[in-house]
């Protein structure tokens, strides 16, 4: 899950982002529903879907587990996790330990899952996609899915067309090499191996940040590790300023669509 709708400050730092990538400090600081709309969008989205005790389902790029952790409490639903953060995997397993939850956890990379074909009813994605290689998670996520299954997918959004200085601004902070249109973001679900490709959610990075009014029930969970490096701080600062610079031109949207019947 990755807050790149955040504005809360947490502490500071003049170091440059050294030997840390951005997915490290997603880890060190254990974000959960720091997308856009946050859990809240979440329960939303998945309201809408008919699951049950038999439901299985796949939370690709779990992080914490805060999501994996509702769908199991909730509905009681088969719920697999996958990370590839060894810190967030331990702080994932943390939770539903404590929660005694009986989600089934695995280091797993979008690119490549370790499941075999045809074994989800619903695949689950929050904000991991669009760091990953597009062609090859999307694939993956058709594979592992049995014919007619539902892909829900949150991913950031470009509200146009971005240039190539505007996306090296980008990649500089989340090592993102491509951030689709929403035009382009549905003709890639559909070349994958999706039928009724559709946005059930959606807006600007701005229309999701929080007001003063509202912020307080807006702001995502957080569960820091001691002694974060002043490094760490540098990321979160350069991302909040890349927020700012581009909260009319990035959006998001809850990205749903069903495998299709036939190859």
């Amino acid at each position: 899950m990755t807050p790149w709708n955040i504005t809360m400050v947490i502490g500071n730092g003049a170091c440059g982002m050294g030997e840390f990538s951005y997915q490290d400090l997603l880890a060190l600081f254990g974000i959960g529903g720091a997308h856009p709309g946050g859990i809240a969008l979440t329960e939303q989205v998945l309201s809408g879907e008919k699951l049950t005790a038999r439901t299985r389902v796949l939370d690709v790029g779990c992080g914490t587990g805060q999501t994996s952790a509702f769908l199991a409490r909730t509905y009681g639903c088969q719920v697999t996790a996958v990370d590839m953060h060894p810190l967030m995997l331990e702080k994932a397993k943390m939770r539903f330990q404590k929660e005694d939850l009986p989600v089934k956890l695995l280091k797993g990379d979008a690119n490549a899952l370790p499941f075999a074909a045809g074994k989800f009813d619903l695949v689950l994605v929050e904000s991991v996609t669009v760091f990953t290689d597009l062609a090859k998670s999307l694939r993956e996520y058709t594979r592992v899915l049995r014919p007619g299954g539902i892909l829900l997918d949150l991913e950031m959004t470009a509200e146009r067309p971005l240039s190539v200085k505007e996306v090296q601004e980008l990649q500089g902070v989340y090592g993102t090499k491509q951030v689709p249109t929403e035009a382009e973001w549905i003709a890639r679900l559909q070349k994958a191996g999706f039928a009724g490709a559709e946005v059930v959610k959606g807006g600007t990075v701005a229309s999701a940040l929080p007001s003063d009014e509202s912020s307080s029930g807006a702001l995502p969970e957080f569960n820091l590790s001691d002694g974060i490096d002043p490094q760490v701080y540098a990321i979160w600062h350069r991302h909040q300023e890349v927020t700012e610079t581009f909260k009319h031109r990035l959006g998001y949207r809850v990205y749903r669509a069903k495998k299709r019947l036939k190859s």
